[in-house]
């Protein structure tokens, strides 16, 4: 028995620190035998109708905080889920055409080395064309001008070459940062959510006090006893447990609308 209690409070531990604010009220009430012992005792002592109603608002109770329960392992699964496949879509849009890119800058490359020494020629040779204009040496300057003109047509389709490459690498860059903008911007949807998810969090924490201080009376109760008093803690408890549940709910559908966000920003991804 000690080590199932220890397990379990370890277990808690663990939970609340993996997902604060989802448990204090699973932590707060614990539906024990004792509990519904003290409570059979205490619905025997209502009158009329009292009797029933005390074992329904009772029934009601355990099953609000098994659905709330319920709604946490979804919530989490759906949350891990969610959160992995946003770190992955932000990975994919980094590799956006990263292939095409890494292509395109090894041909431009390439192609700036296989045209560098036809480059570097030309250019000495106009250099010389200069030098012996200067000199007034006609003769060489005209062989030499003969030889620029017969490369001048393979610079020009050269520079034409490498400006070709340049453009198409430039064109796909601007090309992967407009579709990465666009799967961003889609993801960027998500934060005013998660805002969202934060508020009804904090709308949690209220209802979950008031419970551990409304279960604490209702034990007191129930061990007193008393049934009308039993009822009025009860009553309390289902109303706290009922706003808890539906803020919950809520929860979840904002995951669910994270879900979606994902989806489409993968969407647009694959059409990239």
């Amino acid at each position: 028995m000690l080590r199932r209690i220890m397990s379990v409070f370890l277990i808690c531990i663990l939970t609340a620190s993996l997902f604060p604010g989802y448990i204090v009220e699973a932590a707060a009430i614990e539906f024990t035998d004792a509990i519904q012992k003290q409570l059979n005792a205490t619905a025997e002592r209502a009158t009329g109708s009292n009797q029933s109603k005390l074992t329904k608002q009772f029934n009601d109770l355990k099953s609000e905080q098994q659905q709330t329960m319920s709604w946490d392992d979804k919530i989490s699964s759906l949350r891990y889920a969610n959160e992995a496949k946003t770190s992955e879509t932000r990975k994919r849009i980094n590799d956006i055409d990263k292939d095409k890119i890494r292509r395109l800058e090894d041909q431009l490359q390439s192609a700036k080395n296989k045209y560098q020494p036809l480059f570097n020629t030309y250019t000495a040779l106009n250099k010389q064309i200069a030098t012996t204009k200067k000199l007034k040496d006609k003769t060489l300057a005209k062989m030499l001008q003969t030889q620029a003109d017969s490369m001048k047509l393979m610079v020009t389709l050269g520079k034409q070459d490498i400006k070709n490459k340049q453009n198409a690498l430039t064109a796909a860059k601007k090309a992967k940062t407009s579709k990465a903008t666009k799967v961003r911007s889609i993801l960027a949807e998500i934060e005013p959510i998660k805002s969202r998810i934060k508020a009804d969090k904090s709308a949690i924490s209220n209802p979950n006090k008031l419970m551990q201080t409304e279960w604490k009376n209702f034990k007191a109760a129930i061990k007193a006893q008393e049934p009308a008093r039993t009822a009025d803690t009860l009553s309390r408890l289902v109303t706290l447990s009922g706003q808890i549940l539906s803020k919950k709910k809520s929860i979840y559908q904002y995951e669910v609308k994270i879900e979606d966000i994902i989806k489409r920003a993968n969407t647009e991804l694959t059409r990239s």
